[in-house]
C-alpha cells in the first residue's frame, strides 16, 4: 500500500470514528433524506428503465461506500443483495451496526480484488474524486460490473471553475477534485471495453445540498420544504441543466450471448 493510500485510510478511519460525521444518513427528517438520495434515485430509476430489469434480480457493489448510506438506499429500493466497500475498516464497522442487511468488504477502489463481472451493478457516489487515480477506479468498475455502472461525480464546467472546490482536505489528506463530462465518460468507457455493445449516458444536473438545506430550514422543514426544494431543483435543471455542477454517468453493458 502506497504512503498516500495509507494516509488516506488513516484519515478516513479517524473521520468515521466520530458518529457526528455520518449520523445524518439515519436522520428521519424528510428534507435531509430527499437531499441525500435524490441523485441516487434519478440514477437507479434510469438504469432500471433502460434495462427493464427488476432490482430483486440484481446484486450491487458500492465503492467508497463509507457507513453504507447509499447501500441502505439500494436495499430499500429492493435489490437482491448490496455489498458496501470502502478502504476504511472503521466506516464498515459502523455500516454493519447501522444496517444489518448490508454486506461489507474492505477494498481499495483502484485495485478491486474481485473477478470480472462479479456484480450486476457497481455504483459510486462522490467517491472517485477521492482517489489518486479516479479513471483507474472507474475502469475497475467497468471490469467488475456485469450489467451496469453508475458514477455520480462532479461535472467539469463553468460553474465548477468559478465556484467549485479544487482541493479537498480530509484530516490532512489532500485530494484533487476530479471532474467528469460526457465526452470523458464516453472515451474512457470505449477505450476500456472496446467494441463491446453498451449504452453510455451522462445526465448533467444541479446539486447544492448545503444551500438547499438552508432554504428548507427557512421554509420550516418537513414535507413543504421538500416540495419547495424539489421545485427549485426542477427549475434549475430544466432551464440551466447545461450548466449543472454534477454528473450522473451510466454505462449499460449488453450481453450479446442472450
Amino acid at each position: 500500500m502506497t504512503d498516500g493510500v495509507t494516509q488516506q485510510k488513516k484519515s478516513f478511519n479517524d473521520t468515521y470514528s466520530r458518529a457526528e460525521n455520518w449520523s445524518y444518513w439515519d436522520s428521519q427528517d424528510p428534507l435531509t433524506q430527499y437531499l441525500l438520495t435524490r441523485r441516487l434515485r434519478i440514477a437507479v430509476d434510469r438504469v432500471m428503465q433502460i434495462t427493464q430489469a427488476s432490482p430483486a434480480d440484481w446484486n450491487v457493489l458500492v465503492l467508497c461506500g463509507g457507513v453504507g448510506g447509499e447501500g441502505s438506499f439500494l436495499a430499500n429500493y429492493g435489490f437482491k443483495s448490496v455489498t458496501v466497500s470502502d478502504i476504511s475498516e472503521t466506516a464498515l464497522e459502523a455500516c454493519n451496526k447501522r444496517d444489518s442487511r448490508l454486506e461489507t468488504q474492505v477494498i481499495n477502489a483502484e485495485q478491486l480484488e474481485l473477478p470480472n463481472e462479479s456484480y450486476d451493478l457497481v455504483l459510486v457516489q462522490d467517491g472517485l474524486h477521492h482517489l489518486p487515480r479516479p479513471v483507474l477506479g472507474f475502469t475497475e468498475m467497468l471490469r467488475v460490473a456485469r450489467k451496469a455502472v453508475i458514477v455520480i461525480e462532479p461535472h467539469l464546467g463553468l460553474v465548477a471553475n468559478l465556484m467549485g472546490t479544487t482541493w479537498e482536505n480530509h484530516g490532512g489528506t489532500v485530494n484533487y477534485v476530479f471532474r467528469w463530462n460526457a465526452l470523458l465518460l464516453k472515451q474512457v468507457t470505449q477505450s476500456y471495453i472496446l467494441k463491446s455493445p453498451c449504452s453510455i449516458q451522462a445526465i448533467r444536473l444541479w446539486n447544492h445540498n448545503l444551500l438547499m438545506a438552508k432554504v428548507g430550514k427557512i421554509l420550516g422543514g418537513k414535507q413543504g420544504a421538500v416540495l419547495a426544494v424539489k421545485s427549485f431543483y426542477f427549475i434549475l435543471d430544466w432551464l440551466f441543466g447545461w450548466l449543472g455542477n454534477m454528473m450522473i454517468g451510466i454505462v449499460i453493458k449488453y450481453d450479446t450471448q442472450q
